[in-house]
């Protein structure tokens, strides 16, 4: 063989540079599961995974995880390894990435493993349509690698019975009627752990939806159009009377409530509805998550022998939300600290009444924590039963708030996930059972999950057939996930509002104050973008541990001594005053009098004003009306209010409304203190309703 010319060795070394520089990352550059699919043990929300990596050359690697409806995040920072990730949840995926190179920006590798029950319930349909008095076929099946399985059926809430045992099997149903029947897995015989709920629904196929969920008419002069099929229409009308639709579809004004609900009737019952939700601003409704500072601060703050110490509060409490915009209150109740639960009704409609004369709205949420736990007042055994009695608990509180026109809706279980609770699809089975038992009016019904991408087809594949008024994600220090939860939902409930309830980052020391101000800007941002009707994004928590941390406050959105930066963002989004949250200080060098001011836009209403402010002395608002030439209409004095040092201190009381003037285009607001040597202003705000 002859000699290689120059050329020819420039060719090839040519040739080897290009496969370099396009080579795929090196075969040495592995990661690895120990089971690509892992099935949890009876009882377990949770099982484990080995992984393992390996690089070419010892090079610092990154492993991160990604984890279904979660942002990613770094798990590992090492050369060689292995580790045991125990967090694989029921019939979710996680992914493991192997990251190097610059700023370990390039993915060398990955792989992934998979959590599966230990045991599936199947069915050909869970939805039938029937006709009055007949019944449907269904095909049911069931597989577990367990040798004591028993599936159980509960059909309207009555007691279980057996339907059948065994690891496998299959049966065909031929009684299926109108209502709810629901089919547990369960392993061992005495039903020690709920391996899998499967929900059918039947009822009479009829159908209504609006073109639309939500609309944004600030004058009410717009319309919806709705259209039905199986029965006859009514459109449900404010003052609660009905009058009849016909033709298949129909045009419905949005004047008036802000909430318009169709329903559906065969014979004289109702088989469904739609609902439409109006807003009169496109920013939708402004929300603050409510607790009451006090040491009965979960709900026993409504037993008789403490309501009376904090009623006042509350009432201030509500005038501030009032004074930065708000129109909704979430309040939480749980069935543990339903001590007295009627008087607690009793006092939770004083609460509504307070917040409603203030032009607030409460989402009235029931957490019942016991779906996850053995304390069942009926056993464990019996949970169709426990539904009925959690349906009951919850209309003792639902029948002293309606009618009436306080409440916004009834969230029915919050946060429902399947994902961290201890049986798979138990929350998502329970609201189904509940949702037909309690009093909560057509229109107010409404839910709120966790892990919307997973839990939010979940729930409503266990709803089948049930419109939700309101959907409502909730999510923790992530808003990536916040775009495909809403539009998921929206698929998935597209009769329902869906809407953002809760977006928080928790700010335990002066540097998350910060970040945690700068998340809330980005949450109204997202949730702006995503056009969500309600943004109530006011979880501005310092530390959620109970007994709270010394830096915790209960209403979710102060601390102690000062305002929240988080604050600032959120009363510039909804208050008249832009930037409500920038400090102001009098600049006088202690005169007898001090004052700092802004002037704002008006519009037609009452003046809803409120200054968080320190210092010395006493302080009070004057309202200054001003024309459209900027002369003075008319000025209010209120009465003044002792101010300290330390200590958050409000101006904002039921004296401080003020009903502007028809001539009037814009308020001066002016905090004077007076006898003072400082004054101070964390917070300046006001509304008009």
């Amino acid at each position: 063989m002859g000699r290689m010319s120059t050329w020819g060795k420039t060719i090839v070394l040519a040739v080897a540079l290009v496969a370099t520089l396009v080579a795929p990352a090196h075969a040495s550059n592995q990661i690895s599961v120990s089971a690509t699919e892992v099935t949890l043990a009876p009882g377990q929300n949770t099982a484990s995974v080995g992984v393992s990596w390996r690089t070419d050359g010892n090079q610092t690697v990154q492993v991160w995880i990604r984890e279904t409806g979660k942002a990613a995040k770094l798990w590992r920072h090492e050369v060689n390894g292995s580790a045991t990730w125990p967090h694989l949840y029921n019939g979710t995926t996680t992914t493991f990435e192997l990251r190097g190179g610059p700023n370990f920006g390039t993915v060398l590798g990955t792989t992934s493993s998979t959590a599966r029950a230990p045991g599936r319930l199947g069915a050909d349909r869970t939805h039938l349509a029937l006709a009055p008095g007949t019944t449907g076929t269904i095909d049911l099946s069931w597989a577990t690698a367990l040798s004591d399985a028993q599936v159980w059926v509960s059909h309207g809430g009555n007691p279980q019975k057996l339907y059948a045992q065994g690891p496998s099997g299959t049966g065909r149903i031929t009684w299926i009627s109108r209502g709810t029947t629901v089919f547990t897995l369960w392993s061992g015989t005495a039903q020690e752990h709920l391996l899998d709920t499967l929900v059918v629904t039947a009822d009479s196929g009829a159908s209504a939806s609006f073109d639309r969920p939500v609309v944004v008419d600030p004058d009410g002069t717009g319309s919806a159009t709705v259209r039905w099929t199986g029965g006859e229409a009514r459109l449900v009308n404010d003052d609660g009377t009905e009058t009849p639709l016909s033709g298949g579809s129909a045009a419905i004004s949005t004047r008036g409530a802000d909430r318009k609900v169709v329903r559906v009737y065969e014979g004289g019952s109702v088989v469904t509805h739609a609902s439409v939700t109006i807003l009169r601003d496109a920013r939708g409704w402004a929300g603050f998550n409510y607790l009451p500072e006090h040491e009965k601060r979960y709900q026993e703050y409504l037993d008789d022998a403490v309501w009376p110490q904090v009623r006042d509060q509350v009432a201030h409490d509500f005038d501030v939300m009032a004074s930065a915009g708000g129109t909704v209150a979430r309040v939480v109740l749980w069935p543990e600290k339903s001590t007295n639960a009627a008087a607690q009704a009793r006092n939770l409609a004083d609460l509504a009444e307070i917040a409603k004369q203030r032009g607030i709205r409460l989402v009235v949420a029931f957490a019942n924590s016991r779906l996850t736990n053995a304390d069942w007042p009926s056993g464990r055994s019996k949970w169709a039963e426990f539904a009925v009695t959690s349906a009951n608990w919850m209309n003792t509180y639902v029948n002293a708030l309606e009618p009436g026109g306080a409440v916004l809706y009834y969230d029915l279980q919050n946060e429902t996930t399947g994902v961290r609770g201890k049986q798979p699809n138990l929350q998502s089975a329970y609201v189904a059972m509940v949702y037909d038992r309690t009093a909560v009016p057509r229109g107010k019904r409404g839910v709120s999950v966790m892990h919307a991408s997973t839990d939010g087809a979940d729930l409503a594949d266990a709803l089948v057939g049930k419109p939700m008024d309101f959907v409502d994600v909730h999510g923790y220090g992530n808003l990536d996930v916040l775009d495909g939860a809403v539009r998921g939902l929206r698929e998935k409930f597209p009769a329902g509002t869906v809407l953002v309830g809760e977006i928080g980052k928790s700010a335990p020391g002066e540097q998350q104050e910060r970040e945690q101000a700068d998340y809330t800007g980005r949450s109204l941002r997202t949730t702006d973008g995503l056009q969500v009707p309600i943004t109530m994004a006011w979880e501005l928590y310092d530390d959620p541990r109970t007994p709270p941390h010394p830096n915790s406050i209960a209403f979710g959105y102060l601390t102690k001594d000062r305002a929240k930066p988080g604050f600032g963002v959120l009363c510039s989004r909804w208050s008249l005053v832009a930037d409500c949250g920038t400090l102001r200080e009098a600049t006088s060098a202690q005169p007898a009098t001090l004052e700092v001011h802004a002037t704002v836009a008006v519009r037609p209403g009452t003046l809803v004003p409120n200054a968080i402010l320190r210092g010395d002395g006493t302080a009070r608002l004057v309202l200054t009306e001003l024309d459209e030439a900027g002369r003075e209409v008319a000025s209010t004095l209120t009465e003044p209010v002792t101010i300290g040092s330390a200590g958050l201190n409000y101006l904002r009381h039921q004296q401080s409304d003020v009903r502007l003037r028809d001539g009037t285009r814009s308020v001066r607001i002016t905090v004077r203190a007076e006898g003072s040597t400082r004054l101070q202003v964390d917070a300046l705000t006001a509304a008009v309703r």
